[in-house]
């Protein structure tokens, strides 16, 4: 398993998913163990009218059924903040305190 494969399943592990869409204003509530919709910002003009996204907790990942579009932590991280793999796994890391 490559290093980066590693690092990237070691944060889909410990990092909970909910955790970072609720830090990013998404309208999902931390440990509710149960699927949850929620407006997606990141197609179209950013506005979404209505929830089309689903948080999936037992996959950590979430899916935009506008976007077309599966993402997991880190996923997100690079795309609501502009971030390339290696810098949202470094952020995530940092603000989780993995070594």
């Amino acid at each position: 398993m490559s290093r980066a494969k590693a690092r990237a399943d070691r944060i889909r592990k410990e990092i909970p998913l909910d955790e970072i869409l609720v830090q990013y204003g998404y309208a999902v509530i931390p440990n509710a163990d149960r699927e949850q919709q929620f407006a997606c910002d990141l197609h179209g003009d950013g506005s979404d009218g209505k929830p089309s996204a689903r948080f999936y907790p037992d996959s950590t990942s979430w899916h935009c059924f506008a976007c077309s579009k599966s993402r997991d932590a880190i996923s997100t991280v690079m795309e609501k903040e502009g971030k390339n793999f290696s810098e949202a796994c470094s952020d995530l890391e940092r603000r989780y305190n993995l070594p």
